[in-house]
């Protein structure tokens, strides 16, 4: 090989890793703060909820079980939003490394794609109870349309994160 198939080669393997870097971060950080949004929100919005319940029925056994049930919930956050976490880090990660669009905008733009297709998928494809893919059960139109509200927001938050760690994979300058 000469110095130049070989520097070429080097580049290639370089973003390559930066790829797979990016996708990473998308597939490990998505899911993880998508469970912390909706946690956060199920205390913000149930806890008070919750203490008048409390201490109304004086029940000590409830407060294990919604314990147990926000754990759950987290669990189910992050199960649920892993497949469009990783389409957006594809998505993000080969238009930051491959076409040099690397502004918050596209993270968005991805993450808002992944959303879409997740919500597309749950209105053709109906999975079997037995089976361990999590699908919405879309419909109608309004309801996709308001389920995609919903989840923009959730996936713009997680993007946005996203792509301030992935910062110093999607940021490298190319020397052609």
């Amino acid at each position: 090989m000469t110095g130049t198939q070989d520097a070429a080669g080097r580049e290639g393997l370089k973003r390559a890793a930066r790829f797979l870097g990016i996708v990473a971060i998308f597939t490990v950080v998505g899911p993880l703060t998508i469970a912390v949004i909706v946690s956060l929100l199920i205390v913000a919005l149930g806890a008070p909820l919750l203490q008048l319940l409390l201490a109304i029925a004086d029940l000590d056994a409830l407060r294990t079980v919604a314990s147990f049930a926000a754990w759950l919930l987290a669990a189910v956050a992050i199960l649920a939003s892993f497949l469009p976490s990783v389409a957006a880090g594809i998505i993000f990660a080969w238009t930051a490394v491959y076409a040099d669009i690397n502004a918050i905008w596209m993270a968005w733009l991805a993450a808002g794609i992944a959303a879409a297709g997740f919500i597309v998928f749950g209105m053709f494809i109906h999975p079997s109870e037995s089976s361990a893919l999590i699908l919405p059960s879309v419909q109608s139109p309004a309801q996709a349309l308001s389920l995609f509200s919903m989840l923009g927001v959730l996936a713009f938050l997680a993007a946005s994160f996203c792509w301030w760690l992935a910062r110093p994979l999607h940021r490298v300058k190319h020397t052609p």
